[in-house]
């Protein structure tokens, strides 16, 4: 924006300038011009009223010298006789006869400037004097290049001046708008406590405030969906309870594992629950310790259920993704949890995590019967065995958050394979 009201206020100016500067250029050439011939002509004039009190030598030379004109050198006088005073090293001209014979003063224009003729009619016989004023083209443009340098200056400087004055009208309405795209970026980035400064022009004041406001509403609206997820989660605490009650009443060692990993979990999800939103983008995890951990946790359920299982990382080492690690282990546990789901037991599974051409891509496979319909599976909600439906979706958003995306494919082993494909994270190279 500081740019385009840069260009328009330059190129306005610049026309005003120009439709200003140019003409009164042209104005003080003509000013200079008619100064010029003016002075010439006040010099005839002065000598005129001398030739009427006679025509004697030594008077007409004085009178000659007391004439700008002719103390430069410029002034001849011809008289009826044949007789010249003052300029006498210009030859005699046509145009001398011309204004003799004509009796009417005229000018003549040439490269070198311009010459003026007056004659001059003396005494009772009807003689005319013929006066010649020569004024060089010097004369004629003396002051004027002085005078254009000045407005070119002065057009220069109010070009300047418009400029500067644009450029700190247009810091009035940018900062604001530059403020606002800021404080938008940092709410986008899960910051919520980014506000924008109300200032500027009324419109984008307005704007501001708005921004604000609607940040608070959906402040509000978070801590109330954390507190209502959270709430939802502790109410499970009642029969998670009564289930371990029942248990160690039977004496169900099992169980009661089960019952005490079922409670870590909901207290995670409390927990979890609880916490304001975060930028996960700046965030990295290593991907194949994530997938090693998880995997660790699963393998005693999978090992009741006879499960045959693995977890291979190839090549060996950490391998960094741009996911938050909660999110991370939580897409091994939805992919796991799917197998455990939609599997009967001693189903295998394999787990691996591979690097290669600056990806990595973690692959959870089984060797049960497979799904027939793999269009669907990312349709948010919609579940054909009874789930949620989330599950999926929930790993694909998280891989496209990272850069990266979730394919579901045929394995090898003869079931499904999900594989979480996601870019290097730049800094673990």
């Amino acid at each position: 924006m500081r740019r385009r009201l840069f260009l328009v206020t330059l190129a306005v100016t610049s026309v005003l300038v120009a439709a200003f500067a140019f003409p009164l250029a042209v104005l003080v050439g003509d000013v200079a011009r008619d100064r010029a011939i003016t002075e010439a002509d006040r010099d005839i004039s002065q000598l005129a009223t001398v030739l009427v009190l006679g025509q004697d030598q030594g008077l007409l030379e004085a009178a000659v010298a007391q004439t700008t004109s002719g103390q430069q050198g410029r002034l001849s006088v011809w008289l009826p006789d044949g007789r010249t005073v003052g300029d006498d090293a210009s030859p005699r001209d046509d145009a001398v006869e011309l204004a003799r014979a004509g009796q009417e003063a005229f000018s003549r224009t040439s490269a070198d400037g311009i010459t003026v003729y007056s004659p001059v009619i003396i005494g009772a016989d009807q003689e005319v004097v013929v006066l010649r004023v020569r004024v060089p083209e010097a004369i004629l443009t003396d002051g004027v290049a002085a005078s254009w340098g000045v407005l070119a200056i002065l057009a220069a400087v109010l070009l300047i001046l418009s400029v500067l004055a644009t450029d700190r009208l247009a810091r009035t309405v940018t900062r604001p708008a530059a403020d606002l795209a800021r404080t938008s970026r940092e709410l986008a980035r899960g910051d919520m406590t980014a506000r924008a400064e109300v200032a500027g022009p009324p419109e984008i004041a307005e704007v501001a405030d708005a921004l604000n406001l609607l940040a608070d509403r959906i402040d509000a609206l978070l801590i109330g969906e954390r507190e209502r997820v959270a709430d939802l989660s502790h109410r499970l605490r009642t029969p998670l309870t009564a289930l371990r009650l029942d248990a160690e009443g039977h004496g169900a060692t099992a169980l009661i594992t089960d019952v005490d990993r079922l409670e870590v979990e909901i207290t995670e999800l409390i927990r979890a629950a609880r916490l304001p939103l975060r930028d996960t983008a700046t965030e990295r995890v290593d991907l194949a310790q994530v997938a090693a951990d998880r995997v660790a946790f699963w393998g005693a359920l999978a090992d009741d259920d006879g499960r045959r299982w693995s977890c291979v990382v190839t090549p060996p080492g950490p391998h960094y993704v741009r996911v938050g690690s909660d999110d991370a282990a939580a897409v091994v546990d939805v992919l796991l949890g799917n197998v455990f789901a939609h599997t009967p037991e001693g189903t295998a599974y394999q787990v691996s995590v591979t690097a290669s051409d600056g990806r990595v891509r973690l692959a959870i496979e089984d060797a049960g019967a497979g799904i027939a319909d793999r269009h669907s599976l990312f349709d948010r909600g919609s579940s054909a065995a009874g789930s949620t439906g989330l599950g999926l979706d929930i790993a694909r958003s998280t891989a496209r958050s990272g850069g990266g995306d979730v394919r579901v494919e045929g394995s090898p082993l003869g079931g499904t394979r999900v594989v979480f494909d996601l870019p290097l994270a730049d800094d673990s190279r």
